[in-house]
């Protein structure tokens, strides 16, 4: 699959999480990987092999209480569970609420690598974790910030 989906949204939402949360590029970019990881590049919203209403759902692949959670968020915000919005203003909930504990401890990090396995460990607690796969797309949304940079730039 292509990485075009991931590739466009990325410096949006690394801005975004930057601002918001007074996060540093790399920090941000290490909630950004376990997110195209989750979702194979925020193109897989349903957790694949599993039945409609089970399994993870959305950039995150929420699950379980969490996959409940967001969908009840959706419908109060009518929003649809597969849009950008709704994936976006989820992960800004839980971050702003149940998760918050999350943003203190990835500005703690001084690494790309750091922030992502911080994020990883501490708000995705995936069962099998791939820490190979998740630094991967870290670094290709540091790579896609950097290139949204030098675009504005010159």
């Amino acid at each position: 699959m292509s990485n075009y989906m991931f590739v466009s949204k990325a410096p949006g939402l690394i801005r975004k999480l930057m601002i918001r949360y007074g996060l540093k590029d790399f920090q941000a970019a290490g909630i950004v990987g376990n997110l195209g990881h989750e979702s194979n590049g925020m193109q897989t919203l349903h957790e694949i092999g599993q039945p409609d209403g089970k399994g993870g759902y959305g950039w995150g692949q929420w699950t379980a209480s969490r996959r409940v959670s967001f969908f009840t968020w959706c419908k109060e915000n009518k929003l649809d569970w597969q849009s950008d919005e709704a994936n976006e203003g989820y992960l800004f909930h839980e971050l702003d609420t149940s998760y918050k504990s999350v943003i203190t401890h990835l500005k703690a990090t001084k690494t790309l690598a750091q922030a992502t396995m911080v994020f990883e460990k501490e708000y995705e607690g995936a069962g099998i974790v791939n820490m190979a796969s998740r630094n991967k797309w870290a670094q290709i949304a540091m790579n896609v910030l950097d290139a949204s940079e030098q675009t504005k730039i010159g």
